[in-house]
């Protein structure tokens, strides 16, 4: 009988033939050898879906899943039911980790019986890598954890997460469908709803690509996309309704602030499709957000100024 994956690492692929083999070499020199690794072909139309047939064949912990096209959320959902692993995390193609990372992670959650464990990363870009550390205090506790992702204090990716893979089936946590942006920062918000043990280990030991992969739908600012983000926060207000936690109005006006900054939208229609969550701009305590009121008014749109002043 083949013993459980102590770890199951989810792969969504799309159109990753470029850099899928940089993912998977990290993965397969793993420290950590008791592990499974699912790779999900969304319906790419370039080579991926050979790729990953040719992994599979080489290591018997590899299985690939081929699917029509439906998206990030729908390929990680199905990669999260088919995982058998004690814990699961996920893993971008475009990215690569640290090679004790699931080792690290999987101690570290061992240790302090943890049912999530939290680590940092390092944003990769052409010049300079930028280190980016989780701002989570002393407070480990599911509510403060909630509350630093809502301020940004906490990065929404699954990819800096281990996570005990009962806990999806537990708490019916799933990614909505069709959500492309932000998915898994709501299973995040969903995970810190429950009564559950949280760990954070003080290392970066994944690396998040900010180069290879430049049309991915968290750096295209367009009205469409913009929509997406729409739909995100009023997801998440589903998500944290009834629930006390002071972060709510920074989410939504990062988003806003994100939005007009990349100029997706004229003034006119900023204000038209933000004016119904005026009262979160204004209980916001967002970081860039007087400096943003401040470029508006200097640039002439005193109206929008006002209005998430």
């Amino acid at each position: 009988m083949t013993a459980q994956p102590l770890v199951s690492v989810i792969v969504p692929v799309y159109n990753a033939e470029s850099y899928l083999d940089r993912c998977m070499k990290s993965l397969l020199e793993q420290t950590l050898s008791n592990i499974e690794i699912i790779l999900i072909d969304d319906g790419s139309s370039d080579g991926s879906g050979v790729i990953c047939e040719r992994y599979a064949r080489q290591d018997s912990r590899i299985s690939v899943f081929h699917q029509p096209n439906s998206g990030v959320a729908a390929a990680r959902q199905r990669g999260v039911d088919m995982a058998q692993g004690l814990f699961s995390i996920h893993v971008d193609p475009d990215d690569w980790v640290e090679l004790t990372m699931l080792d690290e992670l999987y101690a570290k959650a061992i240790e302090c019986q943890a049912d999530v464990v939290i680590c940092n990363f390092v944003a990769v870009y052409p010049k300079k890598n930028k280190l980016s550390i989780q701002r989570l205090g002393d407070d480990l506790s599911p509510k403060a954890c909630l509350n630093n992702l809502l301020q940004n204090k906490m990065h929404g990716s699954l990819c800096t997460k281990l996570i005990r893979t009962e806990l999806y089936r537990k708490f019916d946590i799933r990614f909505v469908e069709g959500l492309n942006y932000c998915e898994d920062y709501l299973v995040c918000a969903k995970l810190f709803l429950q009564n559950i043990k949280v760990a954070y280990h003080d290392k970066a030991l994944y690396y998040y690509d900010q180069i290879v992969n430049n049309n991915s739908i968290t750096r295209i600012y367009t009205v469409e996309t913009l929509y997406q983000r729409l739909r995100f926060i009023d997801e998440l207000r589903k998500v944290v309704e009834g629930v006390e936690c002071v972060g709510m109005a920074d989410a939504i006006t990062s988003v806003a602030i994100e939005c007009y900054k990349r100029r997706a939208l004229s003034a006119r229609q900023f204000a038209e499709i933000f004016a119904p969550y005026k009262e979160e701009f204004m209980r916001s305590n967002y970081k860039y957000k007087y400096k943003m009121v401040l470029r508006m008014a200097a640039s002439g749109y005193q109206t929008l100024a006002r209005m998430i002043s």
